[in-house]
Order: C-alpha cells, then structure tokens, then sequence
C-alpha cells in the first residue's frame, strides 16, 4: 500500500496497451510516430514508445530536450520557438548531442535556428508551423506561410524538411462531428501548403500532425508527402479524452491515489487531492467536473482548492472516511508536471513501495 496521498499512480499494463495500439494506429494510417512527451515527462516510458515503434520524441521545453538526451534519446523534435539568447545558447548544446528538429513559425525564428546550427556546423532540420485554426502559432495556411517561407531563404546547414500543424482548438469541439471536421482541416491546411511550396521551388518530404482527440478520424494519408504524428496524451489519456470519446475509462493508466478526509453530508465528501495534485484544467465543455473517480461513476469532482477536492453525488455516498480512491484527472500533462514521480501499479496492485516508481523529469514552467 502507498504510505501516503495524494501521490501519481500509473497501470503499467493498462499504459502499454496504449502504447502498443498507437503504434500500430499510426503504421496503419502510414504515418511515423513522434510522440510528444511533455505529457509524461519520464525517460522509461520514453524509451517504452521507441521500442514500440516511435521514430523520436516530441518536446516543447528545452529542459524536456536535455533531460531525454540525457537518457539516450537521440532523435527529438523541439516544438516551441527558438526566442531568447538563452535559447540559442541551449540548443548549441543539444544540437551537438541529438539529430535535432526545430519547428519554427517566422523570419526571426527561422534565422535563430541557422545562426546556431552554423555554429556548431551541423544540420537542423527545420518545420515550419501552420495554424490549421488552434489560433496559437503558426502562419495561416496557403499562399501567407508560401511567402513568409519565401522570404527566410533556403540554407544547406537548416533545410526545411516539412510543415507541422496543431489542432488545440479540437478540444473545444462541442461533438464529433466537429471533431472530425478539425480533424480534416489539419490534413487540408498541410497539403495545401505544401502543394504551393512545390510549385514555389521550395518543396517539403514531411507533413506532421496531431493531437489524441483528431488521431482517430486520420485515415490512410497521400503518399505524396511523408506523415508524422504527434499524439501525447494517448499514452495515459485522461478525462478529457473519455468525454471527448477518444478514449474509455478502462483504457485511462494514469490517476491520482486520494483519501476522504471527511465527509460534511452524506452526499458529500472531501478528498486531500485538490488542483495541486490534480491540475485544474477544464479545457472542454464535455468534461463533468474536474476528474472522474475509478469506480465510481456516482461521484462527481465537483471543485477544487489547493489542497482539496470537493465531490458531490445525487445519493449518498458509500465511503467513509480515511478510505481511499484513484481519481482520473482531466489533463494527464498537468497533472504529471505536478508530481516528483509515478508509481507503479499492474492488475493486482494499486501502487506499492518506493522502489516502485519512475521518476519525472523536467518538471516546471520551462
């Protein structure tokens, strides 16, 4: 038994099943895999992706990129521009470790990344991102992000080897129906662009996707290009993902372990899991509360504070106090970036010694 809570649980078992399934998703769609590991954070199930297949890891922090290359990880897609002489400083030194990826979305960006790539006098590849309607980064797709890639110039030390986009906005989709609407517009504004950029005499070979919400309506992609995909949160999935309905429940590896520290009304309890434990995203509008608690589809997660979460159900509820439960949290990133490590857990166990647990690196802001 775990000596104390809240503390991050992850099903082993449940967690290769997702890892198994998205490689093969992904082989069956003709897309490589890179799959973005600021949701885990955690150099074993990084190295549990590459074994099932993934071509590299996506990062968005520079502090993800050093930590992964730290633990062998040699091919990483850095997915966050190159802005600040720290930044610069930073990727010198990683270009020099790892085959580097750069996604980049201006002129400024762009030339960062050939300053530092001619200084160390080796070749980063570059992605050009486009805003496929996320409304983040990203130039707009067609003839706009033709001209501004026009502009940057071409460079032997940092060849543009494709064009990435990422639909955030899929997360606010209301239904399915729109989630697979946005799941079409990532593949539309990609090949568009990239048709005009051949006829611009600057031709890409690569097209890279993702998102775990939009994965599911890919289907075989155009052999004109090749496919990438960055899914990141499939490897634990979530609430959000269950609501969503890229997910089911039992396909959820990672929770939070919480004890009831009181219970005010009989319909009422308090568990010691709150937003700091759990993250207190609520990025879709399908999402109930702020998790869902494994085994207990009565309970709702109702609010939280720092240190609490409050959970309400229609009856009364059958648990007492000093009992605990696992609760899904409703964003697997935020809820990892929270906790200094993931214990184990497989069928049979719900979490046990302190031996039995990864570490998660790289946790912070940046």
């Amino acid at each position: 038994m775990l000596a104390r809570t809240p503390a991050l649980l992850v099903d082993v078992t449940v967690m290769r099943r997702n890892i198994d399934e998205m490689a093969q998703r992904s082989a069956a769609a003709g897309m490589s895999l890179w799959p973005h590991a600021k949701t885990h954070k955690c150099a074993p199930i990084g190295r549990l992706q590459l074994a099932a297949g993934a071509s590299g890891l996506t990062v968005a922090t520079l502090d993800e990129a050093f930590y992964f290359a730290g633990n062998g990880v040699a091919d990483l897609l850095v997915a966050y521009p190159l802005v600040g002489g720290w930044r610069e400083a930073a990727v010198e030194e990683l270009a020099a470790r790892v085959r580097l990826r750069m996604v980049v979305e201006s002129h400024d960006v762009f030339s960062a990344v050939r300053r530092v790539a001619a200084r160390v006098r080796k070749q980063i590849e570059v992605f050009w991102e486009v805003d496929s309607g996320a409304g983040r980064l990203g130039t707009p797709p067609g003839a706009a992000t033709v001209s501004a890639i026009a502009a940057c110039g071409q460079d032997s030390w940092t060849p543009l080897a494709g064009l990435l986009t990422f639909p955030g906005h899929a997360y606010r989709a209301p239904d399915d129906d729109r989630l697979r609407a946005i799941a079409g517009d990532e593949i539309t504004a990609l090949t568009t662009t990239a048709d005009l950029l051949a006829q611009a005499q600057h031709p890409v070979s690569e097209l890279s996707i993702g998102s775990t919400p939009t994965l599911r309506f890919l289907a075989p992609q155009t052999d004109r290009y090749g496919w990438q995909a960055r899914p990141g949160v499939y490897v634990f999935n979530d609430a959000t993902q269950v609501a969503l309905g890229a997910a089911r429940i039992e396909q959820c590896a990672l929770s939070v372990a919480a004890t009831v520290l009181a219970k005010p009304q009989p319909d009422r309890i308090i568990l010691d899991a709150g937003s700091k434990a759990l993250g207190a995203d609520r990025s879709s509008e399908r999402v109930p509360g702020f998790g869902l608690v494994a085994g207990h589809p009565e309970l709702t997660v109702a609010g939280l504070y720092e240190q609490h979460a409050i959970v309400h159900s229609d009856t009364p509820i059958d648990l007492k106090v000093g009992e605990r439960v696992r609760v899904i949290p409703n964003h697997a990133c935020a809820a990892v970036n929270l906790h200094p490590r993931l214990y184990l857990m497989g069928d049979d166990d719900e979490g046990d010694a302190e031996g039995d647990t990864w570490q998660i690196g790289a946790r912070g802001p940046g």
